[in-house]
């Protein structure tokens, strides 16, 4: 079951607020400082669909996915998964919920447990959310496997007797064993060696169309978020300040930011033109946030608006929305 409007999942004005610094009785006295690591954002994610969201180390993109994990609890804001309420859900319905929400991690080596063998890493979800005896998971174990390109007799094997891009195969079959519906990929690809990143990526993506997966991919790789999603968000400072389906956003460009995080990035071709941006500054800190536009202290195309106004979110292209001064409806 989906939402009303197609979404798995919805996230509405999501906020994570870290206390930060005052001492022991600063919460006492009500002088907290707080870090806004996710400042109100909002999207949809479509059945089915990849979207994938960007930005400089510290933006927020993280944090965003551990609230979605619900390892994190947010400050405030909805999380909506198949229409329903996700942050009030208690147990069986939260049970579910987390069931059909899975992870790939980042670091293969860090997410798997150097103790167990792989035929403990991928079948612990089963033995604790189903009634599945020991031979039905390893049975069900070496099938992923071997969705994951390994083979069965690897389950008796211990991470360090794997390569990176294997332990990341081992990672993506535990996070298949439930039948999710919602896998987050929390840049599942940039602790890998660039001849292996395309390998995983084309084994996500197929796995996606036989399973009929949707992803949240969050990555800073722009080429990883171009190959892989349908849609894109791009965050600065805890806040989404351009959302478009990829093709578009990658040929249109709207958000200065957008457009300099474009200019950093390696060409697809040696001979191809793009326009040099190079912002000053440093990234502001989400403890005391620029007032206006969060990036109007770095931006080169500022105007005497962006110091005192919060810009709101405007289409200037359909399906294309961005938060920015310079295009007001």
């Amino acid at each position: 079951m989906t939402s009303e409007n197609g979404s798995l999942l919805e996230l509405k004005n999501l906020k994570k607020h870290f206390a930060v610094g005052g001492g022991l009785f600063s919460g006492l006295t009500g002088n907290k400082t707080w870090l806004k690591a996710v400042d109100g954002i909002s999207l949809n994610i479509e059945e089915g669909s990849t979207y994938g969201l960007v930005g400089e180390s510290g933006c927020g993109k993280s944090t965003t996915a551990k609230m979605v994990l619900m390892l994190e609890e947010p400050t405030d804001g909805e999380i909506r998964f198949q229409g329903e309420d996700a942050l009030n859900m208690s147990g069986e319905s939260r049970k579910n919920y987390k069931s059909s929400v899975q992870a790939v991690f980042q670091d293969p080596w860090a997410s798997l447990n150097p103790r167990m063998r792989v035929e403990g890493i991928i079948g612990e979800p089963l033995e604790i959310n189903t009634t599945m005896t020991r031979g039905e998971i390893k049975t069900k174990v070496g099938n992923l496997l071997e969705e994951v390109g390994l083979q069965p007799y690897q389950s008796r094997l211990y991470p360090h007797e794997f390569s990176g891009g294997q332990r990341q195969r081992v990672g993506v079959a535990r996070s298949l064993a439930l039948n999710p519906k919602l896998i987050v990929l929390d840049e599942p690809v940039s602790a890998l060696d660039v001849s292996i990143r395309a390998q995983i990526m084309n084994l996500l993506m197929d796995l996606q169309k036989e399973h009929g997966l949707t992803y949240l991919l969050i990555a800073h790789h722009l080429a990883t978020v171009r190959y892989m999603c349908d849609k894109i968000g791009v965050m600065y400072l805890g806040r989404l300040v351009e959302e478009s389906p990829t093709d578009e956003l990658f040929e249109n460009p709207l958000h200065p930011y957008t457009r300099a995080l474009m200019s950093a990035a390696l060409p697809s071709h040696p001979d191809d033109d793009r326009e040099e941006i190079v912002l000053t500054g440093e990234v502001p800190s989400p403890i005391n946030p620029p007032s206006g536009c969060h990036f109007h202290e770095r931006c080169p195309s500022v105007i005497d608006e962006c110091s005192t106004v919060e810009p709101e979110r405007s289409f200037p292209v359909d399906n294309h929305a961005t938060v920015c001064h310079l295009y007001k409806d």
